[in-house]
């Protein structure tokens, strides 16, 4: 059996483990490139207190790029060291390179590293066996976010199940139709699913 957070994959998700993520995507936006050096902090809050991440970068050889990363576990004791990070890139098909984190841990290729609470360093999702929240929410629970999150912009204030609220004042008829239509399509989802876990259970002890 699963525990918090987890599910009928057995795995808990990122979200769930509080993890903080380095993205790659974060360094290409930074100009990540051959022949540079440098360093920089990247800080994260952790339970509403700072945690900072020390991040030297060098693509100085173009075969062996890499960051290097200090900070602290995110365990008992607390104390960290620095480790390094490989860089490796991919060709584009209209020319340049894509960037990735080589995973200290697996020595696969990943786009975001992850530290989630308990971890000592940064590595990926599938070294940390970490899931997707969406991978584990079963279809009817899948169905009731959508449909909560769609009336909460329908601006409702009772229960979702209860189908569209009024329009707003501030919405236009053709937002509120499309919406409204959604609504009452998650919601006939969840009927359904509902409807055939209870016929499971009957079917089950009947």
């Amino acid at each position: 059996m699963g525990g918090r957070g987890s599910g009928r994959s057995g795995r808990p998700s990122y979200e769930s483990t509080g993890s903080l993520v380095l993205s790659i995507t974060t360094f290409a936006r930074a100009g990540l490139r051959f022949g540079v050096r440098g360093y920089a902090t990247l800080t994260f809050t952790c339970d509403h207190e700072p945690f900072p991440v020390a991040i030297e970068i060098d693509t100085m050889v173009r075969e062996l790029p890499y960051i290097q990363l200090t900070h602290e576990r995110r365990t008992e004791p607390p104390i960290g060291g620095p480790y390094m990070v490989r860089l490796i890139t991919s060709p584009q098909p209209f020319g340049g390179v894509r960037w990735w984190f080589e995973c200290p841990r697996t020595g696969r290729r990943a786009v975001k590293l992850y530290l989630p609470l308990g971890g000592h360093q940064f590595w990926s999702r599938h070294a940390y066996r970490l899931g997707y929240a969406s991978q584990r929410e079963d279809r009817k629970g899948r169905a009731q976010l959508q449909a909560i999150k769609i009336y909460r912009a329908l601006g409702g204030d009772g229960h979702w199940m209860d189908g569209p609220p009024p329009k707003p004042k501030w919405m236009r008829w053709g937002t509120y139709d499309r919406l409204a239509t959604k609504l009452d399509t998650y919601n006939a989802r969840f009927d359904s699913a509902w409807t055939a876990g209870a016929m499971r259970l009957l079917a089950r002890y009947g």
